[in-house]
């Protein structure tokens, strides 16, 4: 197969690639875009930590690494060296294992050796091999490292099958009736010894292509003990100096074949095993070169970190397959006279580069987190120097917030660039560190949209206003998203991590309610990145449809990823809309964001009776959603626990009713003027439908009463600031709020939502426990901004009145030192 041409095949949503040595350019350039393009977003490199460490010390930097896929050492002391590709999707997954590393050489310029497993949802002989892939990687990946273990959480919550997928402890049985087996290396016996054991009749010939070989030959010797091959042919290159030639004197039956123009100028590295039988050819393909570090021996397991699929396959099948007849023919036999002695050529300074690892940074919002390496001693006298993405300095103040727990919090401040790397300073010299930007990379793993979730969104496709399809398209997302759950709402974004079972902890977070989140919180920071609580998650992209309508952009998006962002702005388009949109698509009429003013015959009376009774059963509508909201509410309270996501549900409740309301009364000869087929909400009249009474009921709800919902709204510790899309929740509740006391009202009417708004707007504002600078950051004003924009003149409001009376009521809570308000 051609390697690079696989990674852009479809249907799967998270990739695991495993390395000894990266070259961060050829995955970037290579993998990373055709696995991306294929809908795989949810992806991770795990390499040796020693190599990584020395890449990051190298020219070839990084670019997207951090935000568009994470990169960590593996979890592991031994020379970590296998090379699986574990691809998981919905509705099965994928294992390419081989010899091939994540560089330029080993993608494309190699001759390299891989195969590949491919299984479904059922239990079968492929899946149980897959499971067992996924089994080792999970024991290889860091549980320290950012996001690593919320990016597996996202990914066994989009392949249920895989958490209840049996892993294979011994050869299993495909679909063609062939054995096969995935060997991994442990410390009880090697690679070598295993596969020996799983050959049980004479061999007739041992077939070796390994590009290394230890210096005795002690791996092959212990292969040819256990197996007693009538011959074994050894395929090498001996151009490449790393064949003993003197060891091959002392085994008996062994020649030597050189590859004489086979792939010239290409680099084997390819590494195989073939042992043929008269009933079988038994095939390990994998990581393992013939060393003793790599096979071990029968006095010892190995001291790698290895991967190989054994196959056992029909008689005579393997050589033929692989090309490798002529390659074996007695005119390619070479004496060991012929090879160059051994020179390896190894370099690297393994010990140095461990102590040159820092440990692992991340960034949430404006909190840089540094979880030091076990060796850094007094990691709080270390200052941290920032880079860009090129590796260049920048500027940037790190202010030392607190140390606990094995790991170290910073203050930074961030301007239009975000920092790529972080190396500490001081008396020891350590190579950068990737920073795992965690909003960024939230918002880059998301799964491409099934063919159900296409349809929710399509309800949205061309909609400018938030209506009641915006409550159709969450429930199906969330439903999607997480189809055991008992009720709509439940679904999962990155999910949290939690205790890991060995005792080895990674990122640990508490659930806390509100008011407990408050008090240890920090003010919340205005800039490029905002925490948000539904990164990865289609649910997100409803949160991004109400900030579009309200002219705010809310993912943080990478600039590789400025395509995804334009789809989805294609998506939400803002124009106008259209009365009656399929037949109007039907008759070929093409829509402009702003459509030229057009001419309309006047309605007669028929056309505004059928109006009146269109509109009257949209109210009706809009009245049964708001109160099958408030028994959700109820429902939720009784369970205990509100998520953000009632409260991103509750803000677009807020802007449906806001779309539906309008300035004037249900009474009198002009009251279908001015309004769209939406509007139905009147300012007042009869207070079940007025809009001001509808608000204040919902926010009542929500804040007022004796046992407020929000006494029940949970955040995750992990946040150290108000999450953005509640802080937006917040701003488009107090928008409500002045819209009701500022709403063109008769003087009783006035005088009566006066008497009901205002103790519910001071006791809304005290609740969200907000400071006055953070109530008057642009993070709360842009919104209200935005509403004004979108709604002031509809409901016959001036923008300035609601910024106004915003100002008004937080200097007047400030100024009473309330004991909360203020915090």
């Amino acid at each position: 197969m051609k390697l690079y041409e696989r990674f852009a095949d479809k249907g799967y949503h998270t990739s695991i690639a495993t390395t000894f040595g990266i070259d961060f350019g050829a995955y970037e350039n290579i993998v990373l875009p055709r696995v991306r393009g294929a809908g795989c977003r949810n992806n991770m490199v795990i390499a040796d930590r020693r190599m990584l460490t020395h890449a990051l010390g190298g020219a070839g930097l990084p670019r997207q690494a951090g935000r568009l896929y994470t990169a960590s050492g593996a979890r592991t002391e031994r020379l970590f060296h296998p090379k699986l590709f574990l691809q998981i999707g919905r509705k099965g997954g994928r294992l390419i294992i081989g010899s091939a590393n994540l560089t330029a050489a080993g993608l494309a310029g190699n001759l390299e050796l891989v195969t590949m497993i491919k299984c479904g949802t059922e239990d079968s002989g492929a899946q149980r091999l897959v499971a067992q892939a996924w089994h080792y990687l999970s024991g290889m990946a860091d549980p320290a490292a950012p996001m690593l273990p919320a990016q597996q959480e996202w990914m066994l919550a989009r392949a249920a099958w895989l958490r209840h997928a049996v892993p294979a402890t011994e050869p299993v049985t495909l679909g063609d009736g062939t054995q096969a087996g995935l060997l991994v290396a442990d410390r009880q016996s090697g690679i070598g010894t295993r596969l020996a054991a799983l050959i049980d009749e004479p061999v007739k010939r041992l077939i070796v292509i390994s590009p290394y070989w230890d210096e005795e030959l002690a791996a092959l010797s212990a292969l040819q003990t256990a197996l007693n091959p009538q011959e074994t042919a050894l395929l090498i290159d001996p151009k490449t100096n790393q064949f003993p030639p003197e060891a091959i004197k002392a085994l008996a039956r062994t020649g030597l074949y050189e590859r004489d123009g086979f792939a010239d100028g290409r680099f084997i590295h390819a590494k195989a095993l073939i042992a043929e039988t008269a009933s079988a050819d038994h095939l390990l393909i994998g990581s393992a070169n013939c060393t003793r570090a790599a096979l071990g021996t029968a006095a010892m397991a190995g001291h790698n970190e290895e991967a190989g699929l054994y196959r056992r396959l029909p008689a005579d099948s393997a050589v033929a397959t692989l090309n490798l007849t002529k390659l074996l023919d007695e005119n390619k036999r070479i004496s060991p006279e012929e090879i160059p002695p051994l020179d390896y050529n190894d370099d690297l300074a393994f010990d140095a580069l461990s102590d040159s690892h820092p440990g692992t940074f991340s960034l949430h919002g404006d909190t840089l987190v540094w979880r030091p390496a076990a060796h850094v001693t007094e990691p709080a006298s270390y200052p941290i120097e920032l880079l860009g993405s090129s590796g260049e300095t920048l500027n940037v103040d790190v202010e030392h917030i607190e140390s606990a727990k094995g790991k170290l919090r910073y203050r930074i401040d961030i301007d239009d660039q975000l920092p790529a790397f972080a190396r500490p300073l001081g008396k020891d010299t350590f190579s950068p560190a990737i920073i795992t930007v965690i909003d960024v990379l939230e918002a880059a793993i998301r799964e491409t949209h099934s063919g159900k979730t296409e349809s929710a969104l399509a309800q949205l496709d061309g909609e400018t206003e938030a209506s009641l399809t915006l409550l159709e398209v969450l429930d199906v997302l969330e439903k999607i998203e997480n189809p055991e759950a008992g009720s709509p709402g439940d679904g999962i974004s990155i999910p949290k991590v939690g205790h890991q079972p060995d005792g080895q902890n990674g990122p640990q977070h508490r659930t806390l309610n509100y008011e407990d989140f408050i008090a240890g919180r920090r003010t919340h920071q205005a800039g490029p990145l905002l925490h948000n609580t539904l990164g990865g998650s289609d649910v997100s992209i409803v949160r991004g449809f109400l900030n579009r309508i309200v002219g705010l952009k809310t993912l943080t998006v990478a600039p590789e990823d400025e395509d995804d962002e334009a789809i989805f702005k294609a998506s939400f388009d803002l124009g106008d809309e259209t009365d009656n949109a399929e037949a109007a698509m039907a008759s070929g009429e093409e829509f402009d964001t702003k459509p030229p003013p057009t001419s309309r015959p006047e309605p007669d009376e028929g056309d505004n009776r059928q109006r009146s009774k269109q509109r009257k059963a949209t109210q009706e509508q809009i009245i049964t959603a708001v109160t099958n909201f408030s028994k959700r509410i109820d429902l939720k309270q009784e369970g205990g626990s509100l998520s953000p996501r009632d409260f991103l549900r509750l803000r677009a409740m807020l802007m449906i009713l806001c779309a539906a309301s309008w300035k004037g009364t249900d009474t009198g000869k002009d009251n279908q003027k001015g309004r769209t087929a939406l509007q139905v909400l009147p300012v007042e009249g009869d207070s079940r439908t007025s809009w001001p009474y509808v608000i204040g009921r919902l926010l009542f709800k929500i804040f007022g009463g004796t046992n407020p919902a929000i006494r029940q709204l949970t955040l995750d510790s992990e946040h150290d600031q108000i999450p953005a899309d509640l802080i937006e929740c917040w701003a488009t509740c107090f928008w409500c709020l002045q819209a009701c006391l500022a709403a063109p009202l008769s003087q009783s009417e006035r005088a009566k939502i006066a008497r009901h708004v205002i103790p519910l707007a001071n006791k809304t504002y005290r609740s969200t426990q907000l400071t006055k600078e953070e109530l008057l950051a642009p993070t709360i004003t842009d919104v209200m901004d935005g509403m004004s924009a979108q709604y002031a003149e509809r409901l016959g409001i001036a923008p300035e009145a609601i910024a106004r009376a915003h100002r008004t009521l937080c200097d007047s809570l400030s100024s009473e030192g309330n004991a909360v308000f203020g915090r």
